[in-house]
């Protein structure tokens, strides 16, 4: 066996079969200059410790009390919201028409007017004045896949954001995100033909805490463990644009929420300052702040509790399918009333006004039945009645109806079907009606 010394590094050859055994790392001892392995912290020949090594040790040890300190910070808020969030969901099932089994397991969700009297946004509500839409659409959600997604979310970010923030703060940011993100949804249906579709989930505030967890990664890089600056800053990125872009291609997702809520959580990182680990977390401006955030949010559902009777009493009447069966009977009362004027002319056979006599009669009982979804459609579903009604004393009497009145009788019966094609284009998109060109659907 021969022993060559080159460099700081030794190589054991064996010269009966000529194998280099694996190098070993060596560094010279700053003190009596002899080699001894870099993996150890002492001099194997006079016991000096590498400062080097110290240091890394004091920063490995260092950045593990963070971690400890970090990870034993309590995280009572996010499960309370999580919580709180579920509540609000299942109260909405048992307010909405319907089995409660059946709401709660909707992906669409409860009725309208349920979701409105909880507390959604609309944009048309907000401008008569109720400013408490801007923080109860945060806790509501429209269906279980909707609070099922966001919850999971929160529950993997929420717990970071308010161990570095402590409770307080946390629930500052979450409630301003959200409002945020509510702002955003405003702004971004300010365009839009319906102000009256509602939009309402946490998604605005989760895109806060993404934006304080993106911005306090750079704020803070120098300061952090590496482990830390990885998680999160540029780390968060990746997971922002994958959910805006999914925002962009799914056409019921609210993207302009998302863009609300993660610009005001960019800029309140950069105000409110964290809470290092080792500090002291509960102060008293902190109460104070977490019971001011509780407090706005309460008097938000007290108000929404206040407005919300018109919209419970409108329960199983913004249905879909009710909607459209009021369409389908007032469509065949169109046609009935056609019938009758045509049939009201001077030179109309009698067996044929007795057979409108018996359509329009069928109409009427079948109108009668139906259901409006709002006060607008019940009123347009009363002077359709009224101008049947009144087509079916002409068709009964035995002189036929002057020219005058017939006139009448047609321009009304224009004046309802333009109301109500006003209201198809306002207010239908709730339902998933529009206006094709030459028709109503």
């Amino acid at each position: 066996m021969t022993v060559r010394i080159a460099s700081a590094t030794i190589h054991v050859v064996d010269t009966e079969n000529n194998e280099t055994a694996t190098p070993t790392n060596f560094r010279r001892c700053p003190q009596c200059g002899q080699p001894t392995p870099n993996q150890l912290p002492e001099c194997i020949h006079c016991g000096t410790r590498s400062l080097p090594f110290m240091v890394q040790t004091d920063q490995a040890r260092a950045e593990e009390r963070f971690i400890r300190a970090f990870i034993s910070r309590g995280t009572p808020l996010t499960y309370a919201i999580l919580i709180f969030n579920l509540i609000v969901y299942v109260l909405m099932a048992v307010a909405a028409d319907g089995g409660v089994v059946s709401n709660l397991l909707s992906i669409s969700g409860v009725d309208m007017g349920t979701l409105i009297a909880f507390g959604a946004k609309t944009n048309e509500l907000i401008h008569q004045g109720e400013w408490f839409r801007l923080v109860t659409p945060i806790f509501i959600h429209i269906g279980w896949l909707h609070l099922a997604s966001n919850s999971y979310v929160l529950w993997n970010i929420g717990p970071h954001v308010e161990r570095l923030y402590g409770s307080a703060r946390f629930m500052l940011l979450y409630l301003l995100t959200g409002v945020g993100g509510v702002i955003g949804s405003y702004l971004g249906h300010l365009s839009t033909n319906d102000p009256s579709v509602p939009s309402a989930g946490a998604s605005g505030a989760i895109f806060g805490l993404l934006g304080v967890l993106a911005v306090f990664g750079y704020k803070y890089r120098r300061e952090l463990p590496p482990a830390f600056r990885r998680a999160f800053g540029f780390g968060v990125l990746p997971m922002i644009g994958v959910n805006l872009l999914i925002g962009y291609t799914v056409p019921f997702i609210d993207n302009s929420a998302h863009i609300g809520g993660l610009i005001i959580g960019a800029v309140l990182a950069l105000a409110v300052p964290y809470i290092a680990p080792g500090k002291e977390r509960t102060t008293v401006w902190g109460l104070v702040m977490l019971a001011a955030c509780i407090a706005v949010v309460t008097y938000s559902f007290a108000r929404a509790y206040q407005k919300s009777a018109p919209y419970l009493a409108q329960r199983g009447r913004s249905d879909p399918r009710i909607v459209r069966n009021l369409i389908d009977k007032m469509n065949q009362a169109n046609t009935a009333i056609v019938e009758a004027l045509n049939a009201q002319a001077p030179d109309s056979p009698p067996d044929t006004r007795q057979q409108t006599l018996q359509q329009i009669i069928k109409a009427v009982n079948e109108l009668d039945a139906a259901v409006a979804p709002d006060e607008r459609t019940e009123n347009i579903r009363r002077q359709l009645l009224q101008l049947m009604r009144k087509q079916q004393t002409n068709l009964r009497a035995a002189t036929p109806p002057t020219a005058k009145s017939l006139s009448a009788d047609i321009d009304a019966f224009n004046q309802i079907n333009n109301q109500f094609r006003e209201w198809v284009q306002t207010e239908g998109p709730k339902y998933g009606l529009r206006i094709k060109s030459g028709g109503r659907q």
